[in-house]
């Protein structure tokens, strides 16, 4: 090919990648205000918490479990509140695409571009946008580490995806891969960067905390999960419910091709196989290969939560563009190739308007869950009954703490929930508040109702509850009631 024409195509491709980026950040920064939830109720809310309130307990930069390096790149947007948050995640994911379309253009994959809008298609990736989770900066940092990679930059590549693991601990798995592509690749001087992270956290901990072996000292994960175990196929069979039915297609037909060219001589012998055979597909199949054998043996405190799966998006979205190529080759000419293309770019956005259960659903998806709506109607009912609403509060559900403005790091005003040898709680002062609810209380605190109101101890002062499943309301519902410690 012509190198002028080949730049002309770059040029044109890189335009139709930042048009599609930016409508597409358009659309999710529109729906940041629109989306009046959370993604869910439990981590992604603790999550923005640490963040939040890292500036004035800075301590929070340290803690294991909130992830240090996404509570620093958090903690300034979430002095704004939750849309802060929001807008934070929205600008990660769109630089996570672009990654994507980095690595389909230098992997010269037909039409790079779409690798933006892959990335945007899968439905789950583009909700979790909304949320306080560490999966999309765990994922843009992958990406762009592969990204670095594929563009020649392999010392970079290697100390940027060093800090994986302090955006979640499955990052030190990652590293391995690293470490076996640079040996592969015989760059030998650039090993040394992957503990790059781990040294520079060591040594902020040594400075702060005085204990130089914190980052595993303080793992915060059980080895034998409390939750228990689920099936080996678990992750494997969820894929198409986080990218939606026809990305799972394109993303199946990619791996096959993949796996067909693992047997070709010709296509090893390419400049850029080994790097996208390791990095893009090496990372995806441990990453859910690691999760599979966590949940199936009951390890790490798994629980089988698999939003996990979509940090790995950005690269699925390479992956289906290859099948995309794979299929575009059935037709006989140029012009009809580029009709399956096409085709197959207006499926995956009208699938999300379909209505199925793994597409976007707007009440579901868009609308505050019943679990807060209770919370927000409790906060309410304090604030109309005085001194309450600033009465030290305990409770286990996060969103307390934003719906009511609870600082949750300090014990004066969140004390915590302990038991005395009858199994009563003790650890309340007088006229302090316990807000139970129907899953964090019960499962994290281990508090059934029944034990609070025998407990003579507290007075039941207010109880509201809704549907958990609005379309099956016969199936459960979500409580909360406020007690109070009266003697």
């Amino acid at each position: 090919m012509n190198p002028t024409d080949t730049l002309s195509d770059t040029m044109a491709s890189d335009r139709r990648a930042r048009l599609l980026l930016g409508g597409w950040f358009l659309i999710s920064v529109v729906m940041a205000f629109i989306t009046k939830g959370t993604y869910d109720s439990g981590d992604s809310v603790k999550h923005y918490l640490f963040a939040h309130y890292a500036f004035q307990y800075p301590l929070n930069y340290f803690d294991s479990w909130a992830k240090p390096l996404f509570t620093l790149l958090a903690s300034g947007p979430a002095q704004a509140g939750f849309i802060g948050m929001k807008l934070f995640q929205c600008t990660v994911v769109a630089a996570s695409a672009w990654c994507a379309y980095v690595i389909a253009r230098a992997l010269r994959l037909p039409m790079p571009e779409l690798a933006v809008l892959f990335c945007y298609t899968a439905p789950d990736y583009f909700l979790i946008q909304f949320s306080g989770l560490t999966e999309p900066l765990f994922g843009l940092i992958l990406v762009a580490s592969v990204a670095l990679a594929m563009t020649g930059r392999p010392g970079r590549s290697a100390a940027l995806i060093s800090f994986l693991p302090f955006v979640r601990s499955e990052g030190f798995i990652l590293i391995g891969i690293w470490v076996v592509y640079l040996a592969w690749e015989r760059q030998w001087r650039y090993l040394p960067l992957v503990v790059l992270g781990y040294v520079l956290f060591s040594l902020a901990g040594t400075i702060v905390l005085g204990e130089p072996g914190w980052v595993f000292g303080r793992n915060p994960y059980a080895t034998i999960s409390v939750y228990g175990h689920g099936d080996w196929p678990h992750f494997v069979v969820s894929l198409p419910g986080l990218l939606g039915w026809v990305l799972s297609v394109l993303v199946a037909v990619g791996g096959l091709r993949m796996l067909r060219d693992c047997f070709r001589p010709a296509r090893r012998q390419a400049p850029l196989f080994s790097a996208e055979l390791l990095l893009v597909y090496g990372s995806v199949t441990v990453f859910i290969a690691a999760h599979t054998i966590f949940w199936a043996k009951g390890l790490f405190n798994s629980f089988g939560l698999t939003r996990v799966l979509d940090v790995t998006t950005p690269l699925f979205a390479v992956v289906a563009l290859n099948g995309l190529a794979g299929l575009a080759l059935l037709g006989r000419s140029l012009q009809a190739r580029r009709r399956i293309q096409i085709g197959f770019a207006v499926a995956v956005v009208l699938f999300l308007f379909t209505g199925a259960r793994n597409a976007f659903r707007w009440k579901r998806d868009f609308t505050p869950p019943p679990d807060q709506l209770v919370v927000d109607q409790a906060a309410a009912w304090l604030r109309q009954t005085g001194d309450l609403a600033s009465r030290p509060m305990a409770y286990e559900f996060p969103y307390v703490a934003v719906a009511t403005g609870n600082d949750p790091f300090t014990s004066e005003t969140h004390p915590g929930i302990g038991f005395n040898k009858d199994g009563q709680v003790e650890s309340l002062p007088v006229g302090a508040l316990l807000i139970w609810d129907d899953w964090f209380a019960r499962t994290e605190a281990r508090v059934p109702l029944a034990t609070m109101r025998a407990d003579a101890h507290f007075r039941e002062r207010w109880q509201t509850e809704l549907p958990r499943h609005p379309e099956h309301p016969e199936r459960d519902t979500t409580r909360i009631v406020i007690f109070e410690r009266v003697q």
